[in-house]
């Protein structure tokens, strides 16, 4: 490809929607590769550098972050307004994913400085359309 990998970090509690992300990424052959937590505090963690996130070889910084909105102990919307307070990460683009088109939800997202909104569906080329506009 030539190109240089760029990580994205997928904060998903779902495994088969994490699952059908990774897979319908792969299958798109794109220079990407993922890095998966299962919540938002573990993304916190992975975003701060706390074990067993030390090694940033091994734990890059993302190029981008997709979040469920959905998830146990941090929601994604409380990851995506932690992710804008801080000044080393607060211009990381970070997309939202629900299972939900409630109006609210997209205003909110809006609100706290997300770079996109989109609706889990069963084919994900739309999301990877949304991710290659954004990082490649």
């Amino acid at each position: 490809m030539g190109e240089t990998c760029k990580t994205i970090l997928l904060v998903e509690d779902e495994p088969d929607a994490r699952f059908l992300i990774v897979t319908s990424f792969e299958f798109a052959e794109l220079p990407i590769s993922f890095q998966v937590v299962e919540n938002g505090q573990e993304a916190i963690n992975y975003l701060s550098g706390k074990e067993p996130y030390g090694n940033t070889e091994r734990y890059p910084v993302p190029v981008m972050i997709l979040t469920n909105i959905r998830l146990p102990a941090v929601s994604g919307f409380e990851l995506l307004e932690w992710v804008k307070r801080h000044p080393k990460l607060k211009h990381l683009p970070v997309l939202v994913m629900s299972v939900s088109d409630d109006p609210d939800d997209l205003i909110q997202a809006a609100s706290l400085g997300a770079c996109s909104y989109f609706v889990k569906t069963s084919s994900y080329d739309d999301l990877i359309d949304i991710v290659v506009k954004q990082i490649l």
